[in-house]
């Protein structure tokens, strides 16, 4: 049992995933502090000075935290363009292609025969 739990956890895509992981924690904390040390204060001038994140509404007693959500939203454009940057960089091809699996091509044909049949 040892055995094969050890041969598990030592698979490549197993380590690769881990890998991914903890380097994509390190780079979430570089990217957070650009976001709310740099293009957050920008930001907030550009808007007449306010802390976008402090900003909420109020409806029936409850807070919605509007600027919590754009200061995500925010974090993710970032965190994606700069990803998008640095693989472009690496030579990684950054344009989305279609994967189609052979399962989807066979159940696209069976759809049609059901389809002919009606």
């Amino acid at each position: 049992m040892v055995k094969k739990i050890k041969g598990f956890l030592m698979r490549g895509n197993i380590i690769d995933l881990a890998t991914g992981v903890v380097i994509g924690t390190a780079f979430q904390k570089i990217i957070s502090a650009l976001v709310d040390k740099i293009f957050m204060p920008l930001v907030g001038v550009m808007v007449g000075g306010v802390n976008l994140k402090d900003r909420y509404f109020e409806i029936l007693s409850v807070k919605l935290g509007w600027g919590e959500a754009f200061q995500a939203s925010f974090d993710f454009i970032i965190v994606g363009t700069i990803l998008y940057f640095f693989l472009r960089a690496l030579g990684q091809n950054t344009e989305a292609k279609p994967q189609v699996d052979d399962l989807l091509i066979d159940i696209l044909a069976e759809m049609k025969k059901l389809n002919a049949k009606k």
